[in-house]
């Protein structure tokens, strides 16, 4: 099976245009789209299967998980300096996804459920209490191949951006405890798709290590 490519990511936050990207997620994911085949050609989509995920660690350091061998050198070429450095490995996951082993885990989530309002159109709403972000993550292992003995909520809150005229608002959790495999296929599709929606604005990577 295809390797996963993890990249972490120093970028120099005292440049104010990298400032800018990092402050937006919007922004920052057009950012790293260069790494990428197809970048800087309106409309084109990235390869076959592709699914960029990534994940804001701090101020200046980013995560990034990707089927494609990323080109950070390409990135940087755009505007020199953005990066201080980075590194790749690749990843074969399947050989620890065994059913009933614990690893240990962290996600930063866009947690919400579907309701309808009053005009009978279904939104999306943000759960904002920890019990009801628990028992979301809980549903996502049912659906997704694990469940969940030990997890914390590291973070929470809301984080804006603009995409063009449009302002996007976004409520993020980030949880970090231990899984347990039950479905190694699935847990292996969900690492590689992502959980939960807002991908693309830096939600639903599933960083996995030794339990």
């Amino acid at each position: 099976m295809t390797p996963l490519h993890l990249s972490r990511l120093r970028f120099d936050d005292r440049d104010p245009r990298t400032a800018r990207d990092l402050a937006s997620p919007y922004a920052l994911h057009q950012t790293l789209r260069w790494a990428f085949p197809g970048a800087g050609v309106e409309g084109a989509p990235l390869p076959d299967g592709e699914r960029v995920l990534w994940r804001q660690e701090d101020r200046a350091t980013v995560l990034v998980q990707s089927l494609t061998p990323p080109d950070w050198e390409a990135l940087n070429a755009r505007h020199p300096g953005s990066l201080r450095g980075w590194e790749v490995k690749a990843v074969d996951l399947a050989p620890a996804l065994t059913p009933g082993r614990p690893l240990r885990f962290r996600l930063r989530a866009n947690v919400t459920v579907r309701k309808l309002d009053e005009k009978g159109r279904s939104r999306r709403h943000a759960l904002r209490g920890p019990r009801e972000q628990l028992e979301w993550l809980e549903r996502q292992g049912g659906q997704h191949g694990f469940e969940v003995p030990a997890a914390d909520i590291v973070h929470s809150g809301t984080v804006k951006t603009r995409k063009g005229a449009q302002t996007l608002t976004l409520h993020t959790v980030t949880f970090e405890g231990v899984l347990r495999v039950t479905d190694p296929a699935a847990l292996l599709g969900a690492v590689r798709g992502g959980l939960g929606h807002a991908k693309a604005l830096g939600c639903g990577l599933l960083s996995l290590g030794p339990g």
